[in-house]
């Protein structure tokens, strides 16, 4: 087989190689779809209201000879996004190598808080640090439950009986108390948790009447208005 050959040989199995490298990203952005989600989120939580927050939180105005321009002297500490950094390493250590649909729960979770949080500015400091409990919470629990789900997988009969105190119904606690527990904890994973996050942002969403001015105006932006107002 000549140069020529080859050349030809490699153009003729270069789409093939093309589209199976295409389809290995596809199929490992698919796997690692809900994980990918969360990080995005998370970035953007760190990149926009965290920012927000953390500046309005470390503003200090100048002193009056100094005239009368806020004054951000000084390292601008970073705790909004290390909080946000903590809980997004949290939630991807629990999810990690997990089936569905606990990573997309997750990343649902981490979509609507961040949605909800953007929209509702008014209420932005106290949603940030429920969003952020949330899904803390949510990933302590998930961390939880595999690591009891992982240590009861490998206890044997006689283990068992050593906690119980007879061989004879080993076998039966066995049998029943892992599959018992099991079951509650998929309920609280699948269901009892989520519902109450998602229940705790609907509630933040219609706990204060909408501005029929503005709705998107969040209490500094009202403010702002009043004293214009008044001012004319």
């Amino acid at each position: 087989m000549n140069e020529l050959d080859r050349i030809g040989l490699l153009l003729t199995d270069l789409p093939v190689y093309l589209a199976n490298g295409a389809l290995v990203i596809l199929y490992w952005l698919a796997a690692h779809m809900p994980a990918l989600t969360s990080l995005i989120c998370a970035l953007l939580m760190a990149w926009l209201p965290d920012a927000e927050i953390q500046q309005r939180a470390g503003f200090r105005p100048r002193r009056s000879e100094r005239g009368s321009v806020g004054d951000s002297s000084g390292k601008m500490p970073r705790t909004a996004q290390v909080m946000t950094g903590m809980v997004l390493a949290a939630w991807i250590i629990a999810q990690w190598d997990m089936g569905a649909p606990v990573p997309w729960i997750g990343a649902a979770m981490w979509m609507s808080g961040l949605a909800t949080i953007l929209a509702l500015s008014a209420q932005r400091f106290n949603l940030l640090w429920y969003v952020k409990a949330g899904i803390a919470m949510y990933a302590l629990a998930v961390i939880g439950s595999r690591i009891y789900l992982g240590y009861t997988a490998g206890l044997t009969p006689e283990q068992w009986a050593a906690l119980i105190g007879s061989s004879e119904s080993a076998a039966v606690v066995i049998a029943n108390t892992h599959s018992n527990v099991t079951t509650i904890l998929l309920w609280a994973l699948w269901l009892i948790v989520p519902l109450g996050y998602f229940s705790m942002l609907v509630q933040q969403i219609f706990i204060n009447p909408m501005s029929m001015v503005n709705p998107l105006a969040g209490a500094q932006d009202m403010l702002r208005a009043l004293r214009v107002r008044d001012s004319r």
